[in-house]
């Protein structure tokens, strides 16, 4: 017997793991936006789905064969505060009315394991190089600081930040999952692998359309720093 709904199948999301996805389509459904980007084609589409920021010896490139498709972000070598950046369209603004979710999973490759800036998350559109992603005025972040290891929550508006310090390192060669919920004008939660971590009240960027947003950094002129992404997703409810 065939079962119909009058409206969109939501994750119920109430305890655990679960909770990033509560109300959360279980698919595709003209009463959301959905954007992901698996990275599974052949070249990182630069004309209708991102814009790169790089310096000149940085590299940007989907993985070669890569199980599950990658974006890898490369910093050369020998070369300090050089890195890659990708960004989107800014379609994604808060409301009270409707909820955003954001998720991604990544790792970083880091010998010295503390020399990296990374920030992936919402952001007002930022130009330049890829470390304006840092300082951008309007975002809801995770990001990774030069010098340390924790990875901290960030919510900013009008260029006055929440910081949180999600009491996780991230650790060079080990995937980690971003994600956050975004609950009308009220609150963020962030999640580190689907586990929350906190919640933001205040300094949320409800006075500007927001796009995806992903950068690194290198830190130091010593061994190769990247990041390697898995996917990027963001969904809103119209």
């Amino acid at each position: 017997m065939a079962v119909h709904f009058t409206g969109p199948v939501l994750y119920a999301g109430k305890d655990g793991q679960r909770q990033w996805f509560e109300n959360l389509p279980v698919a595709n459904n003209p009463d959301y936006l959905m954007y992901m980007d698996d990275f599974t084609g052949i070249a990182l589409d630069t004309t209708n789905d991102w814009t790169l920021i790089k310096d000149s010896s940085a590299t940007a490139a989907l993985g070669a064969d890569a199980e599950n498709g990658t974006l890898v972000l490369t910093s050369q070598a020998t070369t300090d505060n050089d890195g890659a950046s990708v960004q989107g369209n800014e379609i994604f603004a808060l409301s009270a009315t409707r909820d955003i979710w954001f998720e991604t999973k990544l790792f970083i490759t880091d010998a010295e394991g503390d020399a990296m800036d990374v920030c992936v998350g919402l952001t007002v559109n930022f130009a330049t190089n890829p470390e304006a992603m840092l300082t951008a005025a309007d975002r809801i972040v995770f990001q990774i600081d030069d010098g340390d290891s924790n990875i901290d929550c960030v919510t900013e508006k009008d260029g006055t930040a929440t910081t949180t310090d999600s009491g996780i390192d991230i650790v060079s060669g080990t995937s980690v999952t971003l994600g956050f919920h975004v609950k009308g004008t009220g609150s963020v939660e962030f999640f580190v692998n689907r586990n929350k971590v906190a919640t933001h009240t205040t300094n949320l960027p409800d006075d500007e359309n927001l796009a995806i947003g992903a950068m690194e950094l290198s830190g130091s002129a010593t061994g190769t720093k990247s990041m390697t992404i898995d996917y990027l997703m963001a969904v809103q409810n119209r």
